[in-house]
Parts: C-alpha cells; structure tokens; sequence
C-alpha cells in the first residue's frame, strides 16, 4: 500500500514519492488519521496494513496524550471505536461529550504528537493551505512568502515532546488592506506551492519574495511597495460616497492612457527635478 497517497498536500505528496521517503509506523498512522479525502474504510484498510506490514511501537505519554504500550493495539481499538460511532462521525467528526480515554482514543494520540517530515519548500516560495482560496488574506491565511518551517534537525530536539501544532511554517503574510506581518502556521504538511497570478497589492509579495532570497535590495522592496499602494489605493480604495458627476469633475473618470511620447517626457522631468532635491 501506498501510505504517501495520504498525504493531503499535493506538492508534498509528490516529493516524498519522488525521494522514495520511507514512514515509519507512527508516522504512517498520522498521515491515515488527517487524510481528508480518504473515507473510513479506505483509512481503516490502511491501519490494517499498518498492523500486518510494519513494526509495533509504543506510544510514549505526551502533554495531552496518554501513554500506551503498542501502537497496533492502540490502532485496533480506534478503529473498533470509530466503526461504533460511525454515523455520528460521518454526520459531523467532532464529537462531543467523550471521556477523556475516549477523546484519546478517537484524536488526541494523533493529534499530541509531532512529527517531523521532508518538504519541498525553500525559503521565498509563495505558498498556502491546499484547502483555502489563496487570495482570502485573512489571519494567517491566503498565499504568503515562506521563512522557514520547523523540521530541521534543531527542531527535532527542541519539539520531540510537542504535538501538531508546533508543526509550523512561517513567513509574511498580508491583510485586506495589504498591511504585511509575519507570523506563524500550522500544519506545514498542508502547504501547497502558489502557482497562479497575483494582483493589486498582493504583488508585493512577488517582490518580498525575491528579497528574502537576495535577489532585489531593500531600497527596490520598498519602491515596489509605495508604487503597488499607491496604485491600488487610486484604483479599489477610492471612497464611493462621490457622485458621477464629482468624479469627473475631479477629472478622474474615463482617464486616458499615457502615449510612450508623455512617459518619455514624464521621465525626462522627474530626472531634471531630481537634480534640485537630490
């Protein structure tokens, strides 16, 4: 079987095949449980092949994660559990009034407990979570410029008693207005490469890209970000309360475009002023 199919994230997915990654049995058991698209049964024939094909291990207590003695026992058991529950998962997976074993059993011996793959991602790659809309820019979503993400070898010793949610990527990110922060995310093994086209202000991440990898200066970041405000705020941000009329009266209506003659002639005077003020 083919434990990688599991892997939500596409680019991900396709990268660990290409290295020939090789899971081991707690990881393989993680990547079944968070599969989004694979059903119960596709999950549960998984675990079964997990049971038969790979080596037992124990389950080591975490923070929210109790302690137990072989994970293909532990697997059996969730199984079991899910198949009674079914309808109730199906329905809706979050269940609700469970005990504490109960809510260990069913999520939080995946979920407490961290894990530490390869990716394909390099610093400055645009990137986002396969399952959002890129260019929904809200906290800490939408397409953003990668820093980093914790999987190196410091990592490995700084949050082997960590859970999932120190599975983190992080870089710049920016809001509707376009304002850009950096911050924090997870779950990195859901990222996807961007690939499409940016817009408005959303370009500014093009060029905090390129920085990031040495590739512009500081200066010409800046110069991207004043002239991609600016134009964006002339074209989308301009208050709506102005009537037709005022608009063009304002002369900011039906505006013609620039002949190569005016720009050359715009670019000679800015340079002549320059002379004044530099």
């Amino acid at each position: 079987m083919d434990i990688l199919s599991f892997v939500n994230s596409k680019d991900i997915r396709e990268y660990l095949q290409l290295i020939n990654y090789q899971c081991d049995s707690m990881q393989a058991a993680w990547l079944v449980y968070h599969s989004a698209n694979k059903t119960m049964d596709e999950k549960h024939a998984a675990y079964r092949w997990i049971i038969e094909n790979m080596p037992d291990c124990p389950m080591p207590k975490r923070r929210f994660a109790i302690n137990r003695d072989s994970l293909h026992a532990f697997l059996q058991e969730h199984m079991t559990f899910c198949e009674t529950h079914r309808i109730k998962i199906e329905k809706d997976p979050c269940l609700e009034n469970l005990s504490d074993y109960e809510e260990d059993l069913y999520c939080l011996a995946f979920e407490s407990r961290w894990f530490c793959f390869p990716t394909p991602f390099k610093k400055g790659d645009l990137v986002y979570r396969y399952y959002e809309n890129p260019h929904k820019h809200r906290c800490c979503g939408g397409v953003f410029v990668l820093e980093g993400i914790t999987n190196t070898e410091e990592d490995i010793k700084r949050c082997v008693h960590g859970d999932e949610s120190d599975m983190n990527a992080y870089g710049w990110y920016q809001d509707p207005d376009g304002t850009v922060y950096n911050e924090v995310m997870h779950n990195y093994m859901d990222l996807v490469k961007f690939e499409g086209e940016l817009y408005g202000q959303e370009r500014l991440l093009i060029a905090i890209s390129n920085f990031v990898q040495g590739k512009i200066s500081f200066e010409l970041l800046l110069q991207s970000q004043r002239t991609l405000m600016m134009r964006d705020y002339g074209e989308t941000w301009m208050p709506n309360w102005y009537t037709d009329e005022g608009m063009e009266l304002a002369g900011l209506t039906n505006m013609p475009k620039m002949t190569k003659k005016q720009k050359r002639a715009n670019r000679i005077r800015r340079k002549k002023e320059s002379r004044y003020y530099g």
